[in-house]
């Protein structure tokens, strides 16, 4: 029998097993977190999973996500993990939404489901979730990766704090995500597997088979560093003036999300082939820039930039990139705000260009 291993276990049962294939699941983002808890959830027999990405598979995925094999490079994240997830269990059943979740879709697509897995990599993206199943009533399952550590947590308003009781507002400057900073692809396996353990408890919770002994992280903040192989965890309180759950759930305003670098993907097709027609603004900083570029780009760092210093204007097309699209982003909305036309925005940055590259100071 295919559970066999868990249904052998006297806190879960045929009970908790018919528990598990009737719970539906969104999980936003198939990426490093997503693809080791789909692959776990699917495993255990979980009945329906939502997979919401609207990226294609690249090859600097693959160091950490598990979902994907090199010749899947090129194709359309949710479809690859929708076979691979059907083919390890023909009992569960994917729902695409090969889009990019904002505040026009978001409702829509979350209100079939039960639970929310946040398995995002940017923070426009985890505050919308926040919002969205504080409005819905939906527990949020959390995580988050960068370096060498990772975070877990559960949310959910009607029984405990918020995303948003701990850090109530977006952070004004650009914060690092993986490919900026770095990560280790096994942390995302470590944190993506407790998300899928925390998604069965609370499954198992919602039709009252949690046992009494058996504790989520709902209120409580996991932190994991694998350079110590040292775990936390702290208690999170819930804020009484939190910014959305202490007001009513009709009142809630889900956040506009900046897509400017999702919705750019498109406009800029074959650039590895057809670099030479384009200008290239590079906006890193000077030890990146070193280490190896587009050929004839111009270096111009965002911390320029953000001093008021704007390059000279030129005809053509121009595409402005960073190390992963984070930096490049805000170089864009500056740009435009100066008037630059047929500016264009590479979301993979350099950390995915596999066109011609050119080194030394």
């Amino acid at each position: 029998m295919r559970y066999a291993r868990q249904t052998v276990l006297a806190d879960l049962g045929q009970e908790g097993q018919a528990a598990f294939a009737e719970a539906k699941v969104l999980i936003v983002g198939v990426g490093g977190l997503g693809s080791p808890l789909a692959l776990y959830l699917a495993a255990a027999g979980v009945g329906c999973l939502g997979l919401v990405d609207a990226d294609r598979v690249s090859l600097s995925n693959l160091q950490r996500q598990i979902l994907f094999q090199t010749p899947d490079i090129g194709q359309t994240k949710v479809t690859i993990a929708k076979n691979n997830l059907e083919a390890l269990n023909p009992d569960v059943r994917c729902v695409l939404h090969p889009v990019f979740l904002d505040n026009q879709n978001a409702e829509d697509i979350a209100k079939d489901y039960e639970i929310i897995v946040d398995a995002s990599d940017n923070f426009e993206t985890k505050y919308l979730l926040n919002d969205l199943c504080v409005k819905l009533n939906r527990p949020l399952v959390y995580g988050s990766i960068l370096r060498f550590k990772g975070q877990a947590s559960v949310f959910w308003a009607e029984r405990g704090p918020c995303y948003r009781c701990l850090f109530p507002r977006l952070p004004r400057e650009a914060i690092p995500n993986c490919a900026e900073a770095g990560v280790l692809g096994a942390l995302a396996g470590v944190i993506g597997s407790i998300q899928a353990l925390e998604v069965m408890k609370l499954i198992l919770l919602m039709k009252d088979r949690l046992p009494v002994h058996h504790e989520t992280l709902l209120g409580r903040l996991l932190s994991f560093d694998a350079a110590t192989m040292t775990q936390t965890i702290n208690r999170l309180p819930k804020d009484p003036d939190c910014p959305v759950c202490s007001r009513a759930r009709e009142d809630i305003v889900l956040p506009e999300l900046d897509l400017s670098c999702a919705l750019e993907t498109e406009a800029v097709p074959n650039l590895a082939r057809d670099w030479q027609n384009y200008r290239w603004i590079d906006v890193r900083e000077q030890g990146e820039w070193d280490q190896g570029r587009v050929p004839n780009a111009l270096h111009w760092p965002l911390s320029k930039l953000n001093q008021g210093l704007i390059p000279e204007k030129i005809s053509g097309p121009t595409v402005i990139y960073c190390q992963s699209g984070v930096r490049s982003r805000q170089a864009l909305k500056r740009l435009k705000a100066e008037d630059f036309v047929a500016v264009l925005h590479y979301p993979e940055g350099f950390g995915g260009w596999v066109g011609p590259v050119e080194r030394g100071k």
